[in-house]
């Protein structure tokens, strides 16, 4: 069902309320409601650290205050958007556990998340987790929680 303008407009007006509330909503949250966020615009516009925009269907966070420019888009322009990827987990407040994705240092996994990676569940026992779920040497950063 899609949602009317005044129905995403309220929800927008949420989101921005809770922005300023312990950080806003989680990347996973944000992950599952990327619609919600506004286009990319580059024409000028200012965007702050920790800004989200979507663009090309994916949603990305700023990382670097910048004005906008149409060479600077979120999917070329690394050293200012982060990708925003999806896990599952307590954190996250999603019951699904998605397909692990190689992440950057700009967008690594947090302590908690939960991945599906060669048929196994695994889980971050650290923050900023870019390691290979089950690669040899990576038992003290990722936990197989398959059975759990």
């Amino acid at each position: 069902m899609a949602l009317t303008e005044e129905e995403e407009s309220a929800i927008r007006g949420i989101i921005e309320i809770y922005k300023g509330k312990s950080g806003g909503l989680s990347d996973d949250v944000a992950t599952s409601a990327y619609g919600l966020f506004p286009e990319f615009n580059s024409g000028g516009h200012t965007y702050a650290d920790g800004e989200r925009v979507s663009h090309r269907g994916v949603l990305y966070t700023c990382i670097q205050p910048h004005t906008s420019q149409p060479d600077w888009a979120p999917d070329v322009a690394h050293s200012l958007w982060a990708k925003t990827i999806e896990y599952g987990g307590s954190e996250s407040g999603n019951d699904e556990v998605p397909e692990w994705v190689q992440p950057e240092s700009t967008n690594p996994y947090p302590k908690g998340a939960r991945v599906k990676k060669d048929g196994k569940v695994w889980e971050s026992l650290v923050d900023n987790n870019v390691w290979v779920p089950g690669a040899i040497g990576t038992e003290g950063v990722w936990k197989d929680v398959t059975n759990a």
